[in-house]
């Protein structure tokens, strides 16, 4: 073991070395700045961090670089080129062979907070008469002490899931129909206040007060048992409200500042000291409180990091940002909710939640979801891997039309405009690329959201909208990449643009309330003796023989 020196440097705004040259400090870094920091062949690395319980172990390789050299602990809310990145340094001493171990508190002071290093990443610099000059990629935690590390992963006994499942209603309705997993929305901003209200209780991190929310708390707590009652795996969708929209300072602080009223929902503030305490603290409180090891609360497995984040300016917005920029920032909201939840729960995923617009974007605002996974890739080799995994949201072409294997657009070529469930083959033989796994071992996909419309009650759509389902699992059934498909949706609700694609009817729908069309009768037959004779029907609808038909084996690219 190495001894280490700790100095705090102060810093001046710069020039600095060698892939950033020329940058100006600021808020943001520009999507060129990114794009060299994420090409960059550096010098030296940073090969493992290890977060223990009271410290953190840092190993790199520094080759034959001349000293001295400095290990900059940069908080999570710093761009790469704000000069605050090296304002905490630690010196290292290489070995004759350049490698070097570090080891160093995990607490230190920070802004007022006692900080948790958990949350920081680091790079190699060296200081010259300019300024820092940058000798590595940052990295983030590898690996993270754990105050359950046999706390057991879901463990589904089906792939057959229902999406925005809540409690109150029909309260048979999971185990008539064999459902394995749910997602559950939940907005973050309801679980906390700023400050004491009647109804709350405080509670810490990082040395700062916050107040939970415990009614609605205790509502979730209530789903989550529920669930945890018949061994549901659980997934939570994060949703962040726009501070656009909003003149709550607690909004207005967990919000993206650069958030416009055009979004639904906002990215959350990653880019400031406030914001990042006040995210982290509710990441926090959740990830604890729904993972303990006697289940008091009951338990959430996953987390679903937002929405539909390739249509970012609808669903996380976060203003009109070039793609990696954007993806700079969500990047770093997984990363957050990965090393929070990793501290209780060793199984736990952040997913990156998808649309089914694939190699084009389907809007002039929008990313597409290939290229947001590509630059997540490009960030993860950079920084460092972590176990996040994918939310997809495979809707047919039209969401309108359940004839899905009539989407022209879904064609078997990783360069298909969409994939719907005509061509989920794309999705998983995608996902088992080389540079997409991790630790050897293929990432799981949920597919989180989607489901097939019913124009109206007539027997000819709802025969439709049965057979979209049907040939969808189908597919699923043989993509073993597919773990889980949270059928989204429930029942029928009139404030989905005309959408009629629940597995009930409308609510109020007039002779018949929540009456089960076809498709939730073939829902419950699947995953049992049933699923044959209850798919059966639809081959001729699709016009088929056998569902062996509609399967792509072909070689993907």
């Amino acid at each position: 073991m190495f001894a280490t020196l700790y100095s705090l440097v102060n810093f001046r705004r710069c020039i600095i070395g060698i892939f950033l040259l020329l940058l100006p400090a600021s808020a943001a870094p520009t999507g060129e700045a990114l794009q060299t920091y994420l090409d960059g062949n550096f010098p030296t690395a940073i090969r493992q961090v290890v977060v223990g319980k009271t410290t953190v172990r840092i190993v790199g390789h520094a080759s034959k670089e001349p000293g001295p050299l400095l290990l900059a602990d940069i908080p999570l809310d710093l761009p790469l080129d704000d000069p605050q990145s090296w304002q905490t340094l630690v010196a290292v001493t290489p070995d004759a062979d350049g490698n070097f171990i570090t080891e160093i508190p995990r607490q230190r002071q920070r802004g007022g907070l006692d900080y948790d290093r958990l949350t920081s990443r680091w790079q190699l610099v060296r200081a010259t008469a300019t300024g820092y000059q940058p000798l590595s990629h940052a990295r983030y935690a590898d690996t993270v002490a754990c105050r359950t590390p046999d706390l057991p992963p879901a463990s589904p006994k089906n792939k057959k899931g229902l999406g925005g499942w809540h409690l109150g209603r029909l309260p048979d309705e999971l185990d008539q129909l064999g459902i394995s997993a749910i997602t559950v929305n939940i907005m973050i901003h309801s679980l906390v206040a700023l400050t004491a209200e009647p109804g709350t209780s405080p509670f810490q991190w990082q040395g700062r007060t916050y107040f939970a929310q415990e009614k609605a708390l205790a509502a979730f707590d209530a789903t989550f048992l529920e669930a945890q009652k018949r061994g549901l795996m659980v997934s939570a969708i994060l949703l962040v409200a726009n501070p656009a929209k909003s003149a709550d300072p607690l909004i207005r602080l967990l919000g993206h500042p650069d958030a416009t009223a055009q979004g639904t929902f906002a990215m959350p503030n990653v880019t400031s000291l406030e914001g990042v305490s006040l995210y982290g603290a509710i990441l926090n409180l959740m990830a604890e409180r729904w993972s303990r090891p006697d289940g008091k609360y009951g338990r959430v497995h996953h987390w679903i990091m937002h929405n539909e984040v390739d249509a970012g300016w609808e669903w996380t917005n976060a203003g009109d940002k070039p793609d990696i920029v954007f993806m700079d920032l969500y990047q770093r909201s997984m990363r957050l909710m990965d090393l929070i939840a990793r501290q209780y729960d060793p199984n736990s995923r952040p997913f990156i939640s998808l649309t089914h617009h694939w190699a084009k974007p389907g809007n002039a605002h929008w990313y597409g979801s290939k290229r947001l996974l590509e630059l997540l890739v490009r960030f993860t080799r950079a920084e460092g891997d972590f176990p996040w995994a994918l939310a997809y949201h495979p809707y047919p072409q039209n969401l309108m039309n359940p004839r899905t294997w009539e989407d022209d657009q879904a064609t078997f070529s990783f360069e298909t405009a969409k994939i719907t469930p005509r061509n989920l083959e794309v999705l998983d033989a995608y996902m088992k690329q080389p540079q997409l796994l991790y630790q050897g071992r293929g990432r799981p996909v949920h597919l989180s959201e989607n489901g097939f419309n019913s124009k109206d009650y007539s027997p000819k759509s709802l025969d439709d909208q049965a057979a979209g389902m049907a040939l969808a699992w189908a597919k699923i059934q043989s993509l073993s990449s597919i773990q889980s498909w949270q059928y989204h949706n429930w029942i029928d609700n009139r404030s989905e643009g005309g959408l009629r694609i629940g597995l009930r009817k409308f609510p109020d729908e007039p002779g018949d309330p929540l009456g089960k069309k076809p498709i939730w009768n073939l829902y419950q037959a699947l995953g049992t003796p049933q699923e044959t004779s209850a798919m059966q029907p639809y081959l001729k609808t699709i016009g088929v023989a056998a569902w062996g038909e509609l399967l792509h084996r072909q070689p993907i690219r």
